[in-house]
Parts: structure tokens; sequence; C-alpha cells
């Protein structure tokens, strides 16, 4: 085992205090925000005052694309796509794909001004994903410096357990100071802010969890014996949500927030005793830990967080992208079989069984090696012990590649003939891309397939797709229109996606 460090200790801490409660669209493995500002100082989430100005790519609205926004999103448009049957690749650059990006802040906008923050499948997430981050803010500034391991103690613990490395007892006595320090902050939050459980609710709370446990008013599926969020959102009286189940100073947590809680765990692990008043309390000193934590961060201010408010804003652009595409497409019909036979005569060859190359390849860290490499090989040197020699990948085996795994450096390859060497040729290379020679081992043309049943459905989702993509296009034109943009021309001028990408694969 590796050396537990604070950070990790703490980490182990908070991840007891927020399973359960909140879990959210981020990973709880994300570390905390860290301020860029004093607390308490808020400034506009949508502008970045910490990068330059020429970092700023592109305007629309009150928000911002930035330089490293738009190279992170050239690197995602070049990566091949995964679709059986994809389109022809187009031409990256740097301008087109920031179109693409204004119009999706545009939909983000437009989701905005419709108030579809307010929905209920993305406001509860937005929510538990600030809290969350308040919580980790206030425990990683509050206890990181005080969870240390003594010598002795680690002594003893070793003693107590033979077997331990010293790292080992090292991590385990951490960890138990985190939890000590924990539980001695988290009871004086407790006091500070007056925290009240109401006891007398805590049957009606039972009472109304086996009843939507036992005699649920939605179908359930084969199997299904856990209680969902639709029923806590359907099922439950304005007044059973807005049951009162403790108090704090600034707050309170209710029916409806206790079964969120429950709903956060997965079934086979809930409670078996929350149809009584005792798991009811028991689960409930369990959520409370993280809006206590949240009531002592907001106090500090840390909920003004510059970088906060913007991860929040990210989020919630997210969110409202996707809503607004869903809003956009929802009722899109499905084509007919006469549609779907009609497209497939328009274009046989795209659903063709792909053509494959069988390649041999020596991986080089820049052009240079590749030249080199080149030399040797023109030079008459075999290629299999070259590339024992020279290659970054030396036990790779040959193998099959098509068109969608090569992307836009299918076509050069596919020029060459059986046993001719390309190269030096760019290709992709973990999450970036470098060079290569490239030996042709084995060439199969595309084959064209009979229209069948099978078929027919993969082009049915082809075109639905083909079409939904179609309407997002003309929608993110149309949003353009009302939200007028601006395009930093020169600074996006020689943003080359290869070289973008060459870079990345150089770290």
């Amino acid at each position: 085992m590796r050396k537990m460090s604070p950070v990790v200790a703490l980490s182990f801490v908070v991840l007891l205090c927020l399973s359960g409660p909140f879990l959210t669209p981020r990973s709880l493995g994300a570390s905390a925000s860290e301020p860029s500002q004093a607390p308490g100082q808020a400034k506009d989430p949508n502008r970045s005052s910490a990068a330059p100005d020429v970092s700023v790519v592109a305007r629309i609205g009150g928000d911002t694309i930035l330089q490293k926004d738009l190279e992170e999103r050239l690197l995602r448009e070049i990566r091949p796509h995964e679709e059986e049957y994809a389109p022809q690749s187009t031409p990256v650059t740097a301008e087109a794909v920031l179109r693409i990006m204004l119009g999706e802040k545009a939909m983000s906008l437009e989701g905005r001004s419709l108030g579809y923050l307010k929905d209920e499948a993305i406001r509860p997430g937005i929510e538990q994903f600030e809290q969350q981050q308040l919580a980790r803010m206030l425990l990683d500034r509050e206890l990181r410096d005080r969870v240390t391991a003594e010598p002795a103690d680690v002594n003893q613990a070793m003693k107590a357990n033979p077997k331990w490395t010293r790292e080992q007892a090292t991590a385990m006595v951490q960890q138990a100071v985190a939890n000590r320090l924990f539980e001695s902050f988290h009871q004086g939050l407790v006091e500070k802010f007056h925290l009240k459980k109401e006891v007398g609710n805590f049957a009606q709370a039972a009472e109304i969890h086996q009843r939507l446990l036992q005699r649920p008013v939605e179908k359930r599926g084969p199997g299904e014996f856990w209680i969902k969020n639709s029923q806590v959102k359907n099922e439950l009286t304005e007044q059973e949500k807005h049951l009162v189940l403790a108090g704090y100073e600034g707050g309170t947590f209710t029916l409806e927030d206790w079964f969120l809680t429950v709903c956060n765990i997965a079934p086979p692990r809930r409670p078996q005793d929350l149809s009584t008043s005792a798991g009811v309390e028991k689960l409930l000193d369990r959520a409370l830990r993280l809006p206590i934590l949240v009531a002592e961060a907001k106090a500090r201010g840390y909920d003004k967080d510059e970088k906060l408010r913007s991860e929040i804003r990210q989020l919630e652009d997210q969110n409202l992208l996707y809503k607004v595409q869903e809003e956009k497409t929802k009722g899109m019909g499905e084509p007919t079989a006469e549609q779907i036979k009609a497209y497939f005569e328009k274009n046989k060859d795209r659903f063709a069984q792909a053509a494959i190359l069988k390649i041999n390849q020596i991986w080089c860290e820049n052009l240079e090696a590749a030249k080199k490499v080149k030399a040797v090989l023109e030079g008459g040197a075999d290629f299999e012990t070259a590339k024992k020699v020279h290659s970054l990948q030396r036990e790779e085996a040959p193998h099959v590649v098509t068109a969608v795994g090569e992307g836009l450096f299918w076509a050069e390859l596919w020029k060459a003939d059986p046993n001719q060497t390309v190269g030096p040729i760019r290709g992709f290379y973990g999450s970036g891309v470098k060079w290569r020679m490239v030996k042709i081992l084995e060439k199969t043309p595309a084959k064209a397939q009979p229209y069948s049943e099978q078929l027919a459905n993969s082009i049915k989702w082809t075109l639905i797709d083909e079409q939904r993509q179609h309407v997002l296009e003309e929608y993110r034109m149309e949003l353009l229109k009302k939200y007028p943009c601006e395009i930093f021309g020169d600074r996006i001028k020689g943003l080359d996606p290869l070289e973008i990408a060459a870079k990345q694969g150089d770290r």
C-alpha cells in the first residue's frame, strides 16, 4: 500500500461524509476546488479574470470561450468517430469548431431564458454538486494540515499489526486522526448551528416509507422492489414532502431530502430498517452531515469563490444544452421503410463492409526521429528489425485497421499497396498524435452489402441521427442571430488541430 498523505486521508473522511445523501454528476474522487480569491469576493463567473484577454477567442452574451477550451474541443473533433457507418469526415478547422461551440453556448443561454434550471431533472444535481464542493473546500482548509502521524503511534500500530509495513501503518494512523478530527469538527458545527431533530415526526416518516415501498402507485418492473425517485416526486403529497425531520440555524431537512438520500443509495445497500423510527433517525444522522458543513462553508463565504462559481456555471451550461437539445428533437418521427430503402440506394458505399488494411508500424518520438527511421529502411534494413530497435511500441504486433480507427489519416494509408512502406505519417497515439512509419501488409477493399432487415435497422438509426443533427444545426444558426457573438479571428489564426494533438502526444 502506498503511503496515505494527509490529503488522501482527509478525502476518505469527506467521502464518508458525502456518501449516500448527495451523489452528483461529478465524481466523488474529484479534488476540492482551490479558492482563487479571498472568500466573499465574488466576480463575474462568466469571465475569466485570471487568464489574459488574449486567451478569449470568442464571446456570446456574457459568456466567453477560451483558447484552451477550443483546443480541447479540437482534440475531440479530430479523434475517429466510433459509429459503424460514420459519414465521410470533413476537415476540422478552428473556426468551424468554434462556431459550433458558440451555437451550443447560445442553446444554453436559451435554456436559461426558458427557465430550464428549475427543471427537476437538472436543479437537484447542480445544487448537490455545489454542496459537495463547499464541504470539500471547508474540510480541506480546516483539517488538512492537522492530519499527521506521530512516529510513536505508527510504531504502536505496527506492533499491533505485525504484517503491516510502515507505509500501511502510517496510512492507518493518518486515517484514524482524520476521523477523530472530523467528528470533533462536525460536533462543534452541530452545536454552533443549534441542530435539532424533530423526533416526533420519525414515526410518520417510517410509515410513509413503508407505504412507498409496499404499496406503490407507480407500476414496477419485474424484480423492482425498491423506492424510486419518481415515487418521491409523484407519490408524496406536498405536505409530506415538507415534513421537517431536522432544523438548524438557516435551514431545515425535510422528508423529501431524506427520501432523496434513500434513492441515492444503491437498492441492495439500502438499510433494511427504514420503516422504523430508529432506522429513519440513523439515516438522518448520516444525511445531516453535509447540510451542516455547507452552512459553515457559506458562513465563511466559500460559496462566493470565483472558481466554484465558474464550475457551477459550466455544469449548468452542460445540463441546459442537453435539455434544449432534448426538447428541440423531441417527437421526431422515425423514417418509413421506403425512406430507409431510398437512403440506402443513395448511400450504398457508406453501408458497405469496411475496407481494411493490415499494417505493421514503427512509432517515433518526433518527425526528426521518423525521418531517421525512414533513412534506415531505405538503406535496406528489415522493417521488423528496425521496429525492435527504434519503435516506441516494440511489442505491438501487426494488426488490422479501418477508416473508423484511422480517421483523417486513412486516405493516405489507403493509397499505398501491399509491401509498400508509408511515412513519415502521423497517427493517433494515446491521447495525442505521433509520427510513424507504416508498412502495408494486406489490403482488402470495401465490399457492397445487399439490403437486409438487419442493415435496414442500422440505416434507420443512422438516418435518425443525421436528421437530429440537421435540426440542431439549423437551431444553432437561428439562435446565433438571437444572441450575437464575436469571434477574435487573429487569436485562432494558425490553430492547427494536429499540432495541438502532437503537443498532447509529447506529454
